[in-house]
């Protein structure tokens, strides 16, 4: 999922795209999304915008803008950040800022690499190809975010305790991808109600290290209505980490800051 910072028509989002419009309350929407999040000013916004991305692509606009980027390209610089940031830039407005960067690292000071392109293909492959260590090798998947009487269901496995969920094929929407996988992998008791896309939700994406050095992209998800019972899965208690494997441990560690709602 990618995350845009300006104004986005609605017509050049793909239809394998799950599209979320983040607004400050009082807004008026941009786009004719169905999932709209409301949130308490641009700050907030850009909270959620990093929330629920693998990605954040900038375009060009006012100051307010330029305050995003700088903001998410500090937060790389400082290491606080596990996500790329680029910019579509076709008629070079953001020259200057892309020099004074180039600047401060030919010094040795604190700066970020400034993905910027001219066209989107060419900006999509630098963010397709960008690790946040510089390397190794990234595997999609899906996971759905199940919680009972404050308690999460955890599949237990030889790594530990993970989200129900797994690969994402390329191209699929993750919507898509975690009813098709929950489908397949047999992970809903017999009788319960299917995990349709059209009841799937977008509440995090997280980048997590892998076992073999690379990384893993998992996109979490929310089901409304009736929650299906996942066999084999075990109840576990928000907030106890030590039996998890990274990408459950890392969402535990949102729900208890309270960024996902």
């Amino acid at each position: 999922m990618l995350g845009v910072a300006g104004p986005v028509p609605f017509d050049s989002i793909g239809p394998e795209s799950d599209v979320v419009e983040v607004l400050p309350r009082g807004a008026e929407p941009g786009t004719r999304a169905a999932d709209r999040r409301a949130v308490n000013g641009p700050v907030g916004r850009m909270d959620a915008v990093r929330l629920l991305s693998d990605a954040v692509v900038v375009l060009p606009g006012g100051i307010d803008v330029l305050a995003d980027l700088l903001t998410l390209l500090t937060e790389q610089a400082l290491g606080l950040s596990d996500k790329p940031c680029g910019v579509l830039d076709p008629t070079g407005l953001l020259d200057p800022m892309a020099e004074q960067l180039d600047a401060l690292v030919r010094a040795g000071l604190p700066a970020a690499r400034l993905l910027r392109a001219g066209n989107p293909a060419d900006l999509l492959d630098q963010l397709a190809a960008w690790r946040p260590t510089g390397g190794g090798d990234v595997r999609a998947e899906v996971a759905w975010l199940r919680i009972s009487d404050s308690n999460l269901a955890l599949l237990p496995t030889p790594a530990g305790l993970r989200l129900p969920g797994g690969p994402r094929r390329s191209g699929e929407r993750g919507a898509v991808a975690l009813s098709r996988v929950i489908a397949e992998f047999g992970l809903l008791q017999g009788g319960s109600v299917p995990l349709r896309p059209e009841r799937l939700h977008p509440v995090a994406a997280l980048m997590v290290p892998d076992t073999d050095g690379g990384w893993r992209r998992v996109s979490c998800y929310r089901a409304d209505g009736p929650q299906p019972v996942v066999p084999g899965a075990v109840s576990h208690p928000l907030g106890e980490t030590a039996a998890c494997e990274p990408a459950a441990a890392a969402l535990q560690d949102l729900l208890r800051r309270g960024r996902i709602p």
